[in-house]
């Protein structure tokens, strides 16, 4: 049959009106958290995978529930029933990949033209594969069930494991299965993970087989057997597979791409923000300069989550970067009590005002604003001071943080 008596007859064209409703409504306020990198972008758009698969499942069965009203099984057999589905499902094929596509563009940007790098193809391709399993599932369902149902309960059934396994936080492997586990990546230094990709692949390549099984075979004893042995043994490679990885699905990326320049400190730049070094550098040099005036000595090298700097960021996560980036392993024990975690936000709050940061613009609550300001009204040793005592506190669980300015002026009106 042509293609275009397949669209003209078929649901892909009635089922793209609600896709696109779907794909609108679901990305509303979604994309926020987008960075301008390719790799951010194709994962991010991963995160509107459960709306293209429910409604291509849902088409699916709506063709396959079609081809059962028509008794096409019975008819004299000129074709197979693998060519017939994927025949009757190519327009529903085509309408998931534009789903997957319209996705992509959805996160994406016109910045993104100017950015090196282009889409990641293999989570387009693993994307796709997660749409295909919705499809033969679908198309299973609607030839055994009654022709209402089977559209319905593929639309629940893509919609719940769509967006179910990323809102649980046991077991964390489950969000790997249905192509979520990418879905908050990734910052400038990572990329997703081949092992979250290969999971999601593996698990809908199951589905997929097991369809083709079942579809292939009308009868006898393998018609069952054979596509529950596949089905059992695929899932279990899947969790295998994914059951290492923690929620998130991405890993570190190549840090040969890492290029360095300027010094004290040192800035290192990915390179969707290499034509942005001169005013990285510039401000970096300026945070590091206020930093040793005070009496301390910036980090060797820095590295910035933002592919467009902007001042305040750069002093402040150049200032900031003298801190621990998370507790200390003895925070971290059952039932362990870290004083030094009060001290983080009025450090963080000193740092950037240090580094020149208008106390308006600097990170932490009001409160650890303001008594910032009052630290930075202290004589420079006796800022230095109340610096390396809070600053141990952070890292020491049994050293407990002393934030009041008034201590470390009578220490320095005594010492004199």
């Amino acid at each position: 049959m042509r293609l275009a008596t397949l669209l003209r007859s078929g649901s892909a064209v009635w089922a793209a009106v609600p896709l696109l409703g779907g794909l609108l409504f679901f990305s509303t306020g979604n994309t926020g958290g987008t960075i301008e990198y390719w790799e951010s972008v194709t994962a991010r758009s991963t995160g509107l995978l459960g709306v293209v698969s429910a409604v291509c499942g849902a088409g699916a069965a709506w063709e396959a529930a079609r081809l059962k009203q028509g008794a096409v099984s019975t008819w004299a057999p000129s074709r197979g029933p693998l060519r017939i589905a994927a025949e009757q499902l190519a327009p529903v094929a085509l309408l998931g990949l534009a789903g997957v596509l319209t996705s992509l563009a959805v996160f994406s940007d016109t910045a993104l033209l100017d950015i090196p790098g282009r889409p990641n193809t293999t989570v387009l391709a693993v994307a796709y594969a997660v749409v295909l399993s919705h499809i033969a599932l679908g198309h299973l369902l609607g030839g055994v069930l009654p022709r209402l149902l089977s559209p319905a309960l593929m639309l629940v059934l893509g919609y719940f494991w769509g967006f179910w396994p990323a809102a649980t936080a046991e077991p964390a492997w489950l969000r790997h299965l249905n192509g979520q586990g990418i879905g908050d990546c990734c910052r400038l230094d990572q990329v997703p993970a081949p092992r979250s990709l290969g999971a999601t692949a593996l698990f809908s390549a199951t589905v997929i087989t097991a369809a083709l099984i079942l579809i292939a075979t009308r009868e006898g004893k393998v018609r069952l057997v054979l596509p529950v042995a596949v089905a059992v043994a695929g899932v279990a490679a899947a969790i295998a597979v994914a059951s290492p990885l923690g929620p998130d699905g991405e890993q570190g990326r190549d840090r040969s791409l890492l290029r360095c320049g300027g010094s004290a400190p040192q800035v290192c730049l990915w390179p969707e923000q290499y034509e942005h070094e001169d005013d990285f550098v510039r401000w970096s040099k300026e945070a590091g300069d206020k930093l040793r005036k005070a009496g301390l000595t910036p980090v060797e090298r820095v590295e910035f989550s933002r592919r467009v700097p902007d001042r305040e960021t750069v002093l402040i996560v150049t200032a900031t970067s003298l801190l621990p980036s998370g507790p200390p392993a003895c925070a971290l024990e059952p039932g362990a009590t870290y004083p030094g975690s009060e001290a983080t936000s009025a450090l963080d709050a000193w740092l950037a005002q240090v580094a020149g940061v208008e106390p308006a613009a600097s990170s932490g609550s009001d409160e650890a604003v303001r008594l910032a300001q009052k630290v930075r009204a202290m004589p420079t040793e006796a800022q230095k001071a109340w610096f390396q005592h809070n600053l141990r506190s952070v890292r020491d669980c049994s050293q407990k943080p002393e934030l009041s300015p008034s201590s470390y002026t009578r220490a320095a009106k005594a010492g004199s």
